[in-house]
């Protein structure tokens, strides 16, 4: 397993038999998607930071009022959180069950490990499925919050959506090169 999220999975592609270009041009598009999203989501950070810098200025300072400003940065927040998970993902960055690994032998740490991918490709997989289908409600039946901005629904359900497809597509990168790994070791043997 590839601990920065650098490696490219060709192992398990040609250990069976199938076209190793196919699964490696697969895992470069999704971990480039992760680092685009990556860098999408630190703009929207930086741009949420703008926001509520204006609005404090406009609120406070000059005593104008702002419907707009906390819905759009919710917005750019919820982008910003999904969009940066398969990126954090993609590096191993997420924080992780330290004491455990500590505790345990490096052979139970690496089941450890792909367990844990498994689950949580499983769980992000179902949310995805989820929210896409809650999107595409709130797309076809034009739904807005009840601020008086109202902005469409549709697109924090979007961002979320793809954030949770992109990490559990970079979730099956993972575990499909630890299989490779682990193929890797029996060999030997």
């Amino acid at each position: 397993m590839s601990a920065d999220g650098g490696g490219t999975g060709a192992a398990p592609a040609s250990r069976a038999g199938g076209p190793a270009w196919l699964w490696r041009g697969f895992c470069r598009t999704v971990r480039a998607l992760n680092y685009v999203g990556g860098i999408v989501a630190g703009l929207l950070i930086m741009t949420s930071a703008v926001i509520i810098t204006n609005e404090v200025v406009w609120r406070y300072y000059l005593r104008q009022p702002h419907t707009w400003n906390l819905e759009l940065n919710i917005f750019l927040l919820i982008g910003a959180t999904f969009l940066a998970a398969n990126y954090t993902q993609m590096r191993r960055g997420h924080i992780g069950t330290e004491v455990l690994q500590a505790l345990m032998p490096a052979h139970w740490n690496r089941w450890r490990i792909f367990a844990g991918d498994v689950l949580s490709a499983l769980v992000c997989l179902f949310v995805a499925v989820m929210v896409l289908q809650y999107d595409w409600q709130a797309w076809s039946q034009g739904w807005t919050t009840d601020s008086t901005w109202a902005p469409h629904l549709w697109i924090p359900y979007t961002l979320i959506g793809v954030g949770m497809v992109l990490i559990t597509l970079e979730y099956i990168i993972q575990i499909v090169e630890e299989i490779g790994s682990r193929g890797g070791e029996g060999e030997g043997r």
